[in-house]
């Protein structure tokens, strides 16, 4: 357990000291998503004829937000695989002591936790513009780890892609931009007959839905977990780790077995 706390540190670190090199880049970066929601959210208010209240605001910005975290962390994961190919030390990272599963889920927690903070700063400076409501519901904080929990699942599977392939990221954004449009992050696909099933096999779907229903319909958690589409949801977050994990191993023997684990 030591070990694994030495590596989320020596991550952190890392992540920290980026982000004070690159400062400028990761202000811009704030600054486009948070014009990026106001823009929705003005143009969903113009299509409703100003109906888009409150409420609905707050049902865009946590589907939103969630997927922020997705994205950046599928980015981030994928691309660091690609940094250290660029530096020539991909090899010393899979062939280390510690198993390379254990270093990527120690990347991937420091990640989620970089994230998550940089998304918590730009609710702070959008839900005063817009005033958005701000329902304190700590339940919503479980449903929302297991939610980015699947879609980090499917960031090992990129990752392990891109030791056989070399170069993934020309598919990370259509699959960012999928999530955005195809999970309900925006807005509800329950009123959409075909693609609101075929959502609930994406990542983010099924998460950002009782996420909703616990901050804005007020359901108690336990009421939450005893519905079959909790149950659905978290044999979707199970399945996509899995599948992962799955696909990384298998990525990272091939590699080895090629000796293609050092080339680039």
């Amino acid at each position: 357990m030591s070990q694994f706390l030495e590596l989320v540190q020596a991550e952190w670190d890392k992540q920290w000291r980026i982000a004070r090199s690159y400062w400028v880049t990761l202000l811009a970066d704030q600054l486009f998503f948070i014009l990026g929601f106001l823009i929705v959210a003005g143009l969903f208010d113009l299509i409703s004829e100003g109906n888009f209240d409150g409420w609905a605001r707050l049902s865009a910005l946590i589907g939103y937000l969630t997927w922020r975290v997705a994205g950046g962390c599928m980015v981030e994961m994928s691309g660091s695989v690609a940094v250290d190919a660029g530096y020539g030390t991909l090899e010393q990272v899979w062939l280390s002591y510690y198993p390379a599963v254990i270093i990527l889920f120690a990347r991937g927690l420091v990640l989620v936790l970089f994230y998550t903070l940089r998304t918590l700063g730009m609710a702070l400076i959008i839900m005063p513009l817009l005033q958005i409501p701000f329902p304190f519901v700590p339940s919503v904080l479980p449903i929302y780890f297991l939610t980015i929990l699947g879609v980090q699942g499917l960031s090992f599977g990129l990752a392990g892609l891109h030791l056989i392939y070399k170069n993934v990221s020309p598919i990370v954004m259509p699959i960012g931009t999928t999530l955005l449009f195809l999970t309900g992050a925006l807005a509800p696909l329950d009123g959409i007959p075909i693609l609101y099933p075929l959502s609930q096999f994406l990542p983010l779907s099924g998460g950002i839905e009782l996420m909703r229903t616990l901050a804005i319909d007020n359901v108690p958690l336990a009421e939450i977990l005893s519905r079959p589409q909790f149950g659905w949801f978290l044999l979707n977050t199970v399945g996509y780790v899995i599948a992962g994990l799955s696909l990384m191993r298998w990525a990272q023997k091939r590699a080895v077995l090629e000796g293609s684990l050092a080339h680039y």
